[in-house]
């Protein structure tokens, strides 16, 4: 299965996880595995056009989806993507594609991802802080699901062919 592929596979199930099945079975009303499925993958593999193509693209759908006006997420995200390559950039940071797993990769990509979405958060509707979003529960959600999501990234992605 090409990159692409499971990229797309992940989102779509991301979609129905987030949307149907979690708030159905467990009530969760601020579950962020759809943020965590634009974010994440960048990280974990690094900043490409392709990536930025299909994050943008995910982003649309997502807003279509859920109802919202155009550009409601896509602003935050394309926000969020400018930090990471200035991060990336200025830090001189290489992706080192190992396909096994680490603890010094696996903390290093949560981390980032919660200060990312935070970051998302912040820009989220044009910069009206909504401090709701910058709660304790809130926080150690994202960090319990970006640990899963991390997880399921590494099964997914294991080959070095995989990255974009």
């Amino acid at each position: 299965m090409t990159t692409g592929l499971k990229l797309i596979t992940t989102f779509v199930l991301v979609l129905l996880l987030d949307g149907l099945v979690l708030p159905a079975f467990f009530g969760f009303r601020e579950s962020f595995l759809s943020l965590l499925v634009l974010i994440m993958p960048i990280l974990y593999m690094g900043i490409t056009r392709q990536s930025i193509v299909y994050g943008v693209v995910f982003v649309l759908i997502f807003e279509s989806i859920g109802g919202l006006n155009f550009g409601d997420m896509a602003v935050p995200f394309l926000f969020v993507l400018g930090g990471i390559y200035l991060f990336q950039r200025f830090l001189d940071i290489k992706q080192t594609h190992n396909p096994r797993f680490s603890w010094g990769k696996l903390f290093l990509v949560v981390g980032a991802s919660v200060a990312l979405v935070h970051v998302f958060f912040f820009f989220y509707k044009y910069g009206s802080i909504n401090m709701h979003y910058f709660s304790l529960a809130i926080s150690l959600t994202l960090v319990l699901e970006a640990v899963l999501f991390f997880l399921v990234l590494n099964i997914i992605f294991d080959k070095k062919s995989d990255y974009l």
